[in-house]
């Protein structure tokens, strides 16, 4: 009677520790201070865009409505 080993294979093991390094560096990146301060001033750039653009509706808004009240011939409203 004879015996086979099974072939043990080297794949699963290089597969698990690719998977596992990558997921440290992820982890790594993820936590560091740099990826914060990154993520922080993203966050404020566009909070400030945000609010120009609001404001800047606003304004126009103002301006044609004025334009559109000269144009009819009515007083603008006092300030």
């Amino acid at each position: 009677m004879t015996t086979t080993t099974p072939v043990k294979s080297w794949v699963p093991v290089v597969a698990w520790t690719q998977v596992a390094l990558g997921l440290a560096g992820l982890l790594a990146v993820v936590t560091s201070p740099a990826a914060a301060v990154v993520v922080g001033t993203a966050a404020g750039l566009i909070a400030l865009a945000g609010r120009a653009l609001v404001r800047a509706s606003r304004a126009v808004d103002r301006i044609m409505a004025e334009e559109l009240d000269d144009r009819d011939g009515r007083a603008r409203p006092s300030r």
